[in-house]
């Protein structure tokens, strides 16, 4: 399954800009626990979006998976919903919590609040973030905190994922980028065809 055409942009445009070299051979991702926004399928506003009980519940099981894992720090969007979700995991896993504002979800400008059933990723919102800009700003904030030779947890958004899998080549694997608060293994993989795979744990 190819990923669609908006995702290939993702690609043209990391790889234009350099693409992505993280100087540790695996790192963690964590998308954020699920919203009200979520569950009705709504365009999310940068701000002012929490977790509901489900999204709670989904960090702290997410926790559970993360806190036997060997990562030392913890970089996250400090959007509200990446944050509470990032507070909730470090309850467990206790490691320093660092804020990392180029990996905020992207700026949807005048469609934030309508249907995300249709949502036109290649599209350009008014008063937003186009899709080379979103790309190229996350793309940034990955290779900040991927310049740390260790392992780290970085917790944010799905749109920031859909980068992170265009700067290594990756395919989007179905219709939604990433699960909510569903863990990612990201491992080195230098026998494979793109250097890179990503796991759920």
């Amino acid at each position: 399954m190819e990923s669609p055409e908006w995702h290939l942009r993702m690609q043209e445009y990391t790889a234009e800009a350099g693409g992505l070299s993280p100087a540790a051979d695996r790192f963690y991702f964590l998308r954020h626990g699920e919203t009200e926004h979520n569950k009705q399928r709504i365009i999310q506003t940068q701000r002012g979006v929490t977790l509901n009980d489900t999204g709670r519940s989904q960090a702290r099981k997410a926790a559970d998976i993360l806190a036997p894992l060997t990562f030392i720090e913890i970089h996250a969007s400090d959007l509200e919903r990446t944050w509470e979700t990032a507070e909730i995991v470090n309850e467990k896993c206790a490691k320093p919590l660092h804020k990392q504002s180029n990996l905020w979800e992207r700026d949807w400008g005048d469609w934030a609040g309508q249907s995300n059933v249709d949502l036109d990723w290649g599209g350009d919102p008014e008063n937003g973030e186009t899709l080379q800009q979103f790309t190229l700003r996350t793309l940034d904030g990955f290779r900040e905190v991927l310049s740390l030779s260790k392992e780290i947890l970085i917790v944010a958004h799905g749109g920031n994922y859909a980068v992170l899998l265009a700067a290594f080549g990756l395919q989007l694997s179905g219709p939604r980028v990433v699960k909510n608060a569903e863990p990612i293994c990201l491992t080195r993989d230098e026998a494979g065809p793109k250097g890179w795979a990503a796991t759920p744990i």
